[in-house]
């Protein structure tokens, strides 16, 4: 079947595959619609300028971060081949592919999913720090890396080895809660997903973070899964959409 979008992913080593959780929320709806598509290879240092040369409108700002945190121009970002135009932002893309592909539908805009994006907000500053420096080493390829490490340190005014230092018991307790708070979301109807036998947006949120931490390696997933069940039989009942990862 032709591809009827280019889908613009960040690299990894030592071969290109998916890892990023916002291009995974994006890489899942694809994959879920039967949207067929390809993928570019875009590194960090290279967003912004292509972007630009392209006329693409940058993001607006995002008041949950930092106020140095490169946003105006981000990955994932899709082109739609059938009239040229780009979106950038997961979310937004969402709300795109929805429009033009119906079905099956995404339920945007749940209880649910309203619960999970506030989770994730109280998340990241317990995991992100922690999770970080794994990146660095990783995953992103060394001009990736000598951006995150640039962009990172400038942005939350730390250097990358203080980073390398937090305790990782110490992260996961602080972050249990948020875990437990994602298990409740997912246990109100029943499960597997948010909706109960439905996928929705809210649930391609958590199996993109999960399939990210496995990703990041040394544990990360096992912990994150192993914090509570119902996070590890959602990502069970999701794997079918996590095939196509290039």
């Amino acid at each position: 079947m032709a591809s009827e979008i280019t889908l613009f992913d960040l690299p990894s080593k030592p071969t290109n595959k998916c890892w990023s959780a916002n291009t995974w929320k994006t890489r899942l709806v694809l994959n879920y619609k039967s949207i067929p598509y390809t993928t570019e290879w875009l590194d960090f240092p290279d967003i912004a300028p292509h972007h630009k040369a392209l006329s693409i409108p940058p993001n607006p700002e995002n008041p949950n971060l930092p106020k140095d945190w490169p946003s105006a121009y981000t990955i994932p970002t899709v082109h739609f081949l059938n009239d040229g135009t780009y979106t950038q932002d997961s979310v937004a893309i969402a709300h795109e592919l929805e429009k033009r592909y119906p079905s099956p539908s995404l339920h945007l805009g749940t209880p649910q999913q309203a619960a999970i994006e506030a989770l994730w907000l109280k998340l990241i500053p317990s995991v992100f720090p922690f999770i970080t420096p794994k990146i660095v080493a990783n995953l992103v390829t060394e001009r990736g890396a000598a951006y995150v490490v640039e962009t990172r340190e400038k942005a939350f005014n730390v250097k990358m080895s203080d980073w390398e230092k937090i305790d990782a018991d110490t992260a996961w307790a602080e972050a249990a809660p948020v875990l437990t708070g994602f298990g409740d979301v997912l246990r109100e109807k029943g499960g597997p997903f948010a909706l109960g036998a439905e996928p929705s947006y809210a649930d391609f949120i958590l199996v993109g973070m999960m399939q990210f931490m496995k990703a990041v390696g040394e544990g990360t997933f096992e912990r994150l899964v192993g914090a509570d069940e119902a996070l590890g039989r959602l990502y069970e009942a999701s794997k079918q959409w996590l095939e196509k990862d290039t």
